[in-house]
């Protein structure tokens, strides 16, 4: 069977969401109505949109280790490999990101400056100044491949793939919007995926579910198993 996991966002889902799109639409859309309100409503707004980023940036800087490039570099939305797409963006000499694990000749780190997903990626190691996760997020010793610090706050290991009960089964459901790819629900992030993309699950139909459950599949544009939130699954809701 595909999992269905009813759970509450974690605090790294919820910071990383007040990065995307998805979040500047509400804060946008609660800044627009305070303006329209005027005087006391509109000075509350912009505390509010400003104690948000603040507090989006203290718990970034919790889970990654900040380190700046040594030359123009791209981030994969996705671990390259030969069946894999390759889709990428560019990040300049001295710009930073933050590194949360690394895998082989790559890290999977948080790029500081995108404001929409995905706004995590796999950089090559050779890219990074520091190239090393940390066993306290942004600071402690260096880490060894696949081991992270979690939400916790626990060193553990990193799956590069979700442990999955089948196989993927008929028509593939499809993407409606951007979403982070995870090991597991609410846990690290091993991916990305697009709207359009195609996303297979283990029954032949994927049921109706709250939009922050958590489905369990194989996308192939990743080339792994993992979880996807149901409110980029059209299908799904």
């Amino acid at each position: 069977m595909h999992q269905i996991v009813p759970v509450a966002a974690s605090r790294e889902e919820m910071w990383t969401r007040r990065s995307g799109k998805a979040a500047a639409g509400r804060w946008g859309s609660a800044l627009r109505g305070a303006l329209l309100a005027g005087g006391v409503a509109t000075s509350f707004a912009f505390h509010a949109v400003s104690a948000a980023a603040s507090t989006g940036a203290e718990t970034e800087t919790r889970y990654t280790h900040r380190t700046a490039l040594q030359g123009d570099c791209s981030i994969y939305e996705n671990y390259p490999k030969p069946e894999v797409p390759q889709r990428a963006w560019g990040k300049g000499k001295g710009e930073a990101v933050g590194v949360r694990y690394t895998y082989k000749d790559y890290a999977l780190v948080l790029d500081y400056s995108k404001r929409d997903r995905p706004n995590w990626g796999f950089i090559a190691k050779s890219c990074l100044g520091d190239p090393f996760a940390r066993s306290q997020g942004d600071r402690g010793t260096g880490l060894p491949d696949l081991r992270a610090v979690g939400g916790d706050g626990q060193v553990k290991d990193v799956p590069v793939s979700a442990p999955h009960p089948g196989s993927p089964q008929g028509t593939p459901i499809h993407l409606g919007s951007a979403g982070s790819y995870r090991s597991a629900p609410r846990s690290f992030v091993i991916g990305n995926v697009r709207a359009g993309d195609a996303f297979y699950i283990t029954q032949p139909t994927c049921g109706h579910h709250g939009p922050e459950q958590w489905i369990l599949g194989y996308a192939p544009v990743t080339g792994r198993w993992g979880y996807v939130e149901a409110m980029h699954l059209p299908a799904c809701l």
